[in-house]
């Protein structure tokens, strides 16, 4: 009985232990980033603590894989809802920006790859362009992760972000289509 209580003990301590951590780590990565106030941290450990609880209880006690999804899922979306109504507008455009900034590189270099193809611009060209592309997808992505539980906000704000959206960038998807339905062979359109 006492090993039975010891071995008890032990894990809920490891638990704790595990779930402060996921805590922690999480507001360091937010603290390289962003300047978090004591009362924001406070919440923000709170608000992770408990998500690991949730995902911890799912994991080991649920065993219908579908409601163990939509509840991994609405722990998930209370997460994220959490964390965004702890910070402000700002804190979570420049937090969503760094966090971003290696994939939205990605895609912009990916974009410009597509434009480079054509033979018809500079490397000056394709860079001014490349940036133009970078701060458009960036906005999109901003969008996407601040809002992304809330998909009528999302949509909403996308449609509104494409009527901004680069020339530099409509011919790159332009020339993406053209290229995967076969009308593009060595950067030239073929009518």
């Amino acid at each position: 009985m006492k090993k039975l209580s010891l071995l008890i003990f032990m894990t809920i301590s490891m638990v704790i232990v595990t779930a402060q951590n996921i805590a922690e780590e999480k507001i360091i990565e937010m603290k390289k980033i962003i300047t978090i106030n004591p009362a924001q941290e406070k919440e923000i450990r709170t608000i992770c603590d408990n998500n690991f609880k949730i995902n911890d209880s799912i994991l080991y006690h649920i065993q219908d894989a579908v409601v163990a999804s939509q509840m991994k899922y609405d722990a998930l979306k209370k997460l994220n809802d959490g964390i965004m109504n702890v910070l402000s507008e700002a804190q979570k455009v420049k937090y969503i920006q760094v966090m971003s900034t290696p994939e939205v590189n990605a895609k912009a270099e990916a974009k410009i790859q597509i434009l480079r193809e054509t033979n018809e611009y500079s490397e000056s060209d394709l860079n001014a362009k490349k940036s133009e592309i970078f701060n458009y997808l960036m906005l999109e992505k901003v969008v996407y992760a601040r809002d992304k539980f809330d998909f009528l906000k999302q949509k909403d704000n996308i449609a509104k972000l494409k009527q901004i959206k680069p020339n530099s960038l409509k011919e790159s998807e332009t020339r993406e289509k053209l290229k995967a339905q076969g009308k593009i062979q060595n950067g030239n359109i073929n009518w």
